[in-house]
């Protein structure tokens, strides 16, 4: 998304040194003032400074600029909420705004806001309790702040009274009524669009489109602007404040990567009907490429997932090594690992192995969870030092506005992809950045003497060089392997902290990049995956080859230390005493010929709406052409062109059930996606 200050940065920084006069005197004190309070040393807890210069730009943008259509780019965890709070106070001091319209894309970021808006006498994380944005003669109207929160079974008709409503924007455009109440009752509204990366969606659009007439001024918020598709908000992009800049000012946790180092791969080829073992190879780990094997299908499999797992428990081990302990003795808080699978059945095994065989509890939260596993998810960061669990596992649900700070270890299981600005060269892409955000907010905010790392458990066959040079993380020196301490020494030193890094000053940029040179110098080359539209789409399946045999994968990884570790695993009780029932892990089990078609068509369903997730994150009425192009293929590739529910050959049901693991994988491949899109499929 194009940053549109720039032209601006100049006469802005001018602004800002005379003392921010506007032409409108009826305001201009007002403004003048409001702008000092937020300033002012006595301000506590102090706003950080690109905060600070998110209000002010704003402001700037709105009274001397005249637009009214703006957009912050602010990491996850940068504190979006407090610049909303602070565009609030805003507008009710200076231009006496009595409505506000606060908008969501889903429960879960409706939820933390709710929390900070609430205004109860009892919530101790009220926005206005922590920040005094109203000062002085102004203190008055923070007890006027109401909240109503949209949600279903609620009366709408709260929002004509309320000061601020707040909403997932499904509540407007599934419920008219809602929107009806704001058109006739509300007059102008300032509208607050969070996580504005979703407003491209048809709906998302046409509900803005309807408040335009009445919105005096929008702001989009947002951690990932542009999106695989190409589009982004259509609002003007007015400050940048991403991943990098907030490590180096210690705003958020620092990354460190860790992923094995492999000599060679053992695979064993089996039948899959009868299980008889076909042929076995052995081959250095730099030809596995050659193999064709998908990297899902690779990482997930028995024995390297196993070893994906021991090197995260060893990352958690260390986390919990490193915390401060509290009055009584007790650590401060608890460190969790957050897992990333790409299907349910994925997910659901990883379950199995870090509770049966790493003594690790763990929640599972997919979109076929019970509501209750759903809650518990959100109700974790409320537990940050005596959570039940260990690990949450995840699959395209926990995503935006899941911020749970105590979220230390990150496993990787799936692969991210990015798009190609063809005229810039730049890259991007949304879902990596918002999966790894999710482990970046600090425990302690304020604390900028001490690093808060964020270890993520990668593998070099997802290719995420790319990703990682994105984001800037450091790379742990040297491969960490499932039975290695980790040698602090090997942490890379962290880059000394200087205040002035702080101040958001264009011509500082540069020296930035630089300070950061040695870090990416040694990141290998980037070998990720670009996405691309495939227009031939129908071409590509037919011919698509799926998998006719099992493969176990077996990989060797070097430098193997022999010691014990505090947790009782050294390396034989990993990979040789350690006795794992395979049959009982992946355990598939005989199902009739009714359960299967059911499991089928719930997995259909599944993919179709996945699909749109991994694509723009908006699972639309689009299904439709995805899932009209996903049963032809299933159709015409494994069930000789019967329908399937009236498909009764067990043995080719079977079969398909093997496949829909991979053609999950193929359908949820966004260039595929695009073509669909562009070239829709006839009825």
């Amino acid at each position: 998304m194009k940053y549109s200050f720039k032209e601006h940065e100049k006469n802005y920084q001018e602004w800002c040194n005379r003392g921010y006069l506007i032409a409108n005197i009826e305001i201009a004190q007002k403004v003048k003032d409001f702008i000092k309070n937020i300033e002012n040393p006595n301000f506590t807890p102090r706003l950080y400074p690109h905060q600070l210069d998110s209000i002010k730009r704003c402001i700037y943008s709105y009274e001397v600029l005249g637009k009214k259509d703006l957009l912050l780019e602010i990491v996850t965890g940068g504190g979006k909420s407090a610049i909303i709070a602070g565009m609030i106070s805003y507008f009710a001091i200076v231009h006496n705004v009595l409505r506000y319209l606060v908008l969501v894309p889903n429960t879960i970021v409706r939820a933390r806001l709710e929390d900070e808006f609430n205004p109860e006498p009892t919530n101790s994380k009220f926005v206005y309790n922590i920040f005094p944005f109203f000062f002085n003669s102004y203190e008055y109207l923070k007890d006027r702040i109401s909240l109503h929160v949209m949600e279903q079974k609620r009366d709408p008709v709260g929002i004509r009274n309320a000061q601020i409503t707040l909403g997932n924007i499904h509540q407007i455009y599934d419920g008219k009524i809602s929107l009806d109440i704001i058109q006739k009752n509300l007059g102008n509204i300032v509208i607050f669009n969070d996580e504005a990366h979703n407003s491209k969606a048809e709906n998302y659009n046409e509900v803005l489109n309807k408040l335009k007439p009445q919105r005096i001024f929008r702001l989009d918020t947002t951690a990932t602007p542009d999106r695989l598709d190409g589009l982004h908000p259509d609002s003007e992009k007015i400050l940048e404040y991403g991943i990098r800049q907030a490590m180096h000012d210690r705003i958020i946790k620092r990354i460190i990567v860790c992923r094995p180092d492999i000599e060679k791969v053992k695979l064993t080829y089996k039948d899959v009907e009868t299980g008889k073992e076909l042929k076995v190879e052995e081959i250095p780990w730099e030809e596995i490429e050659s193999k064709k094997i998908r990297a899902t299908k690779y990482v997930t499999s028995e024995k390297p997932m196993r070893q994906q797992i021991a090197i995260a428990k060893q990352c958690l081990d260390y986390q919990k090594k490193t915390i401060a302990l509290d009055t009584s003795g007790q650590p401060e808080w608890k460190p969790l690992l957050f897992v990333v699978a790409i299907s349910i059945n994925d997910a659901k095994n990883i379950k199995k192995v870090l509770e049966n065989e790493f003594k690790l509890r763990t929640l599972l939260v997919t979109n076929e969870s019970e509501e209750e596993e759903k809650e518990a998810a959100m109700e974790l960061n409320k537990h940050l030092k005596d959570s039940e669990y260990d690990a949450v596992v995840s699959v395209l649900m926990l995503r935006e506005g899941w911020d749970v700070k105590n979220i230390s270890v990150i496993l990787l299981f799936r692969k991210f992809c990015y798009k190609l600005n063809e005229n810039t060269g730049e890259k991007y892409s949304v879902y990596g950045q918002q999966v790894i955000g999710r482990g970046l907010r600090r425990i302690n905010p304020q604390n900028k003497e001490e690093w808060e790392h964020c270890f993520v458990v990668d593998h070099p066959v997802l290719q995420h060089d790319w990703l990682w040079e994105m984001l800037d993380a450091d790379q742990y020196q040297g491969a960490l392997n499932p039975d290695e301490v980790i040698d602090i020494k090997k942490i890379p030193n962290a880059k000394p902290y200087d205040e002035t890094s702080l101040e958001p000053k264009a011509e500082n940029i540069n020296d930035i990049k630089l300070d950061l040179q040695n870090i990416i110098d040694n990141i290998p080359d980037p070998k990720g995956e670009e996405v691309k539209v495939l227009h031939e789409w129908q071409e590509f399946l037919d011919n698509y080859q799926y998998k006719t045999e099992q493969i176990d994968i077996e990989q060797t990884i070097t430098d193997i230390k022999k010691r014990k570790l505090a947790t009782g695993f050294n390396e034989q009780e990993i990979f040789e005493d350690l006795k794992i029932d395979v049959n009982l892990v992946n355990e598939v089990q005989d199902m009739s010929v009714e359960q299967l078609k059911q499991a089928i068509t719930n997995e259909i369903v599944n993919i179709c709406r996945d699909a749109l997730l991994e694509y723009d994150r908006n699972p639309d009425k689009r299904q439709d052409s995805i899932y009209q192009v996903l049963i032809g293929h299933i159709k015409k590739r494994f069930l000789v062109g019967n329908d399937l529910g009236s498909f009764e050959d067990k043995t080719l049901l079977k079969k398909l059930w093997f496949s829909m693991t991979e053609m999950r994988e193929v359908f949820l491949d966004p260039s595929l996606i695009s073509g669909i899109l562009i070239n829709p499929p006839t009825s």
